[in-house]
């Protein structure tokens, strides 16, 4: 979903689907705002995007689009905006609520935020919540036994191995055991109770293929 074309930094709203019974890609309603850097996070089988950077003449600007994909009805819906707009974030389902966190402003990593924003399905309202601890951008996120877990990430002068945890339910934050190594720019998946960080860079702006397995026991 999105992303950008390379080269140009521009913007694109395309949507594809791949069908892994038929080893096939299919074409999709594209996206109400072309966007990248931006995060998605499934709840109740609907795909909410959030963050944009898309380009305005001749520089790349946030937006404060939220918007979610039905794959049943191959159609978007327009939810209440994001309160801060930024790209480069994390997003994380937990406890039926959609949480976003970390960012930088209008693509530039020497610009970070640590904010901590949640969705209400239910009440269709953001609330702040308790901010990252450390500033940064490019990081990943696995909710796993009561908090979600925020991985890496990038300022200008270098990289992170943080592994700060965030507990919906009492609104507190906590420090966990780091990363390995230092990475930005990384993807994660949660399997079997331990969450896997996939690939990133050690370096701003560069990228490497690590595989790092975090468990809480």
């Amino acid at each position: 979903m999105g992303g950008f074309e390379s080269g140009f930094w521009k913007s694109i709203n395309t949507t594809y689907e791949y069908d892994p019974d038929l080893h096939r890609w299919s074409n999709k309603t594209p996206l109400p705002t072309a966007r990248g850097a931006h995060a998605a996070a499934v709840i109740n089988d609907k795909i909410h995007l959030v963050g944009v950077a898309h380009r305005k003449l001749f520089k790349l600007d946030n937006t404060y689009a939220h918007e979610v994909y039905d794959p049943t009805t191959d159609s978007w819906e327009t939810l209440p905006p994001l309160p801060t707009p930024r790209d480069h974030l994390t997003v994380t389902e937990a406890n039926g609520k959609l949480f976003v966190i970390g960012e930088r402003i209008d693509m530039n990593y020497h610009n970070n935020l640590n904010s901590n924003e949640s969705y209400d399905l239910k009440t269709k309202k953001w609330t702040q919540d308790t901010p990252l601890t450390t500033t940064r951008s490019g990081i990943t996120s696995q909710f796993l036994n009561g908090w979600i877990h925020a991985f890496g990430g990038e300022p200008g002068e270098g990289t992170f191995v943080e592994n700060e945890g965030y507990n919906p339910a009492t609104n507190k934050s906590k420090t966990f055991k780091p990363m390995p190594s230092e990475l930005h720019g990384l993807a994660s998946v949660l399997l079997k109770g331990k969450i896997h960080i996939l690939n990133g860079g050690p370096h701003p702006g560069g990228g490497s293929n690590p595989h790092h397995v975090f468990s809480p026991y």
